[in-house]
């Protein structure tokens, strides 16, 4: 977390946190929700406005991470800000092929380890990684080495390991995280 983070909250560690704001869509973007704007109606507005700005990016990712009970949350200051997940906490890129590959966050934090696999309820590949649960980015499911076994069980090569691969019915409850926190 940034040094000036850590001050502001110091000095100000009574702010409210927020909830409802932030969205982190499947492929790793950010989406402001602007609740507060006139005529906001959820049906429209709901999915919130991609944030671009490299800049408010780079800080996102510098105070992203969960708490004890498995919320997400940017820390802008002195204000926790929880984020609402489309499928997990972080979506992983995968750099290289075969068995070999590692992950990096859309943080850009590097996934050192790799515990266990499963396969969502969409065919999604979610991980529990040395940064937290993540979900592979679709683009990347192709440099995957994904090996069937006759019985039907699925396994994953990645980091230099092989996990068998579980369906996951609810991904939050056995990842251990918050999808939508209030």
């Amino acid at each position: 977390m940034d040094e000036q983070v850590l001050k502001a909250m110091a000095r100000w560690p009574d702010v409210p946190a927020v909830f409802g704001w932030l969205r982190l869509d499947r492929r790793g973007g950010w989406h402001l929700i602007d609740r507060g704007q006139p005529g906001f109606d959820e049906a429209r507005d709901g999915a919130g406005s991609p944030i671009t700005s490299p800049p408010i990016l780079d800080f996102i990712h510098r105070n992203y991470q969960g708490d004890e009970q498995g919320r997400w949350f940017w820390q802008n200051g002195p204000q926790r800000v929880f984020v609402d997940l489309d499928v997990a906490p972080l979506v992983l890129r995968v750099f290289g092929e075969d068995g070999q590959a590692r992950l990096v966050a859309h943080t850009g934090e590097a996934a050192d380890t790799v515990d266990a696999g499963w396969i969502g309820p969409q065919g999604e590949i979610l991980l529990a990684t040395s940064l937290g649960p993540g979900v592979v980015h679709d683009l990347d499911l192709g440099a995957l080495q994904l090996d069937d076994s006759p019985d039907g069980a699925v396994s994953l090569t990645i980091c230099g390991q092989r996990l068998a691969l579980e369906k996951a019915a609810d991904p939050p409850a056995q990842l251990g995280f918050v999808a939508r926190p209030r």
